[in-house]
């Protein structure tokens, strides 16, 4: 028996921990275009999980990156929810 909850206990450790990584994972900058000069200025974070919220700044609506090596932001973003 306490070998059983032993085991509980771990695996859902275990759970809540991959949960909280996945999470993580899914919170990326959004960017929002400035100028030609500066295509891709940070304003907050967002997510990449799809809601019917897009992410914006103001009245902005704000963009991922492909690739964070190559300023072009043209990935869709929505609001982190809670």
């Amino acid at each position: 028996m306490p070998l059983a909850i032993m085991i509980f206990g771990i695996a859902g450790a275990f759970v809540t921990t991959a949960m909280s990584s996945t999470k993580t994972l899914a919170e990326v900058p959004g960017y929002r275009f400035v100028s030609l000069a500066d295509p891709c200025h940070e304003e907050q974070m967002c997510s990449t999980i799809f809601t019917e919220n897009i992410c914006t700044a103001g009245s902005q609506n704000l963009w991922g990156k492909e690739d964070p090596n190559v300023n072009v932001c043209n990935v869709p973003l929505y609001r982190i929810t809670n």
